[in-house]
């Protein structure tokens, strides 16, 4: 039997749907108690907090566990982080499935997780990743990005945004850059992951190319619904993003600032190994939203969405914080930036132990000399 931790997320229901077709028998674990979709058809549900769960009980109650999905967790941009509650989700799995020596403990993961990392979720992955390798179960780990589906909260949060009749200030993180996947393609991986012998003990990111930036997302998205996106001159986070997004229909996102932060962490992930373990082919997310019933009609056939065009500087730095540093020349007069960043004005931020007796004062715009 096979533990779906997660079943009734936006991957849980996708893995769920696709397990019939291994003829293997599952159970369904949720945080919820009465979800959408579990009275239909013969399935063994199960509700409750596995966080607070006892382990031992839950050994004898799935004796037969021969295999554990675990997809729980809390999404990008949810509030709070919860990072203690993802570390007690997987400490009471794996404990559960050392007593009942699973065959495979497959995890779905983050792009970019690490136990060191500054964005909180990230590091709630790194620590859960940490927990399984230490286990001694033979695990697989599985990385994604962005998880696309018609109701991925974190996509909705984009159409409300770009369906405002507002300008659009988000900040302009040019150098972030996320590779989403489709959810019915990693449930795919996480179901494939379940018997493949060679990914046993691996970590291996999903997703597909080419990486998108959120600006390139947020016009993707408009596209689809026919609209030509105006970006404000002076972009901004924190909470006045927050308000900004409070004035458009409410949504699942509600920690705005939390996500937007994960654009100028995140940088594209290796996908070879990916291609080489499951050579599929994988829609591209112009072809993806096309089908999206959003409340749009959708291109009619021979009308493909445009195509996304390649970045045109690779050496942007991290944050872009105003229209001024897509010129060229105005990019050009700005100082030199630790680590490629700028701050919030478009100064170059200096190295802690770099001296400014030989340098010339900043030049930015708005910039004030001897501030930077």
């Amino acid at each position: 039997m096979i533990l779906v931790a997660g079943a009734t997320g936006l991957v849980g229901r996708a893995v769920c749907a696709l397990l019939p077709t291994g003829r293997r028998p599952w159970v369904e674990w949720s945080l919820q108690p009465r979800a959408p979709g579990w009275e239909e058809g013969p399935r063994q549900v199960r509700a409750g907090d596995l966080a607070a769960a006892d382990p031992a009980a839950l050994a004898q109650e799935f004796h037969d566990l021969q295999a554990v999905i675990h997809v729980a967790g809390v999404a990008p941009g949810a509030r709070p982080a919860r990072a203690d509650h993802e570390t007690a989700v997987m400490r009471t799995l794996v404990a559960l499935a050392q007593a009942r020596r699973v065959e495979r403990f497959v995890f779905l993961s983050a792009c970019g997780a690490a136990v060191d990392s500054g964005h909180p979720w990230l590091r709630a992955k790194g620590e859960a990743e940490r927990l399984l390798r230490e286990s001694g179960l033979p695990y697989v780990i599985v990385r994604a990005d962005l998880v696309t589906a018609p109701d991925a909260p974190w996509l909705h949060a984009l159409q409300q945004v770009v369906r405002a009749t507002r300008k659009l200030r988000l900040p302009l993180l040019r150098a972030g850059r996320v590779q989403p996947s489709a959810v019915g393609d990693v449930a795919i991986a996480l179901a494939t992951a379940l018997d493949h012998h060679r990914v046993v003990g691996r970590s291996f990111a999903i997703g597909r190319a080419p990486p998108l930036r959120l600006d390139e997302l947020c016009e993707l998205v408009a596209r689809r619904f026919g609209r030509t996106l105006e970006w404000s001159r002076v972009p901004f986070v924190g909470d006045a993003l927050d308000d900004a997004l409070a004035a458009v229909p409410s949504g699942p996102l509600a920690d705005a600032a939390a996500f937007i932060r994960l654009f100028a962490l995140l940088e594209p992930a290796p996908l070879d190994e990916y291609d080489r373990l499951l050579p599929m082919a994988r829609a591209s997310v112009e072809e993806e939203l096309r089908g999206y019933p959003w409340g749009a009609p959708p291109p009619r056939p021979g009308e493909p969405l445009p195509l996304v065009q390649p970045p045109q500087d690779t050496a942007l730095p991290l944050f872009i914080p105003g229209e001024a540093l897509r010129d060229s020349r105005e990019r050009a007069m700005l100082p030199p930036a630790w680590l490629g960043r700028v701050d919030g004005f478009g100064r170059g931020e200096r190295s802690p132990d770099e001296t400014r007796s030989d340098r010339e004062p900043d030049t930015a715009p708005g910039s004030t000399p001897g501030t930077a």
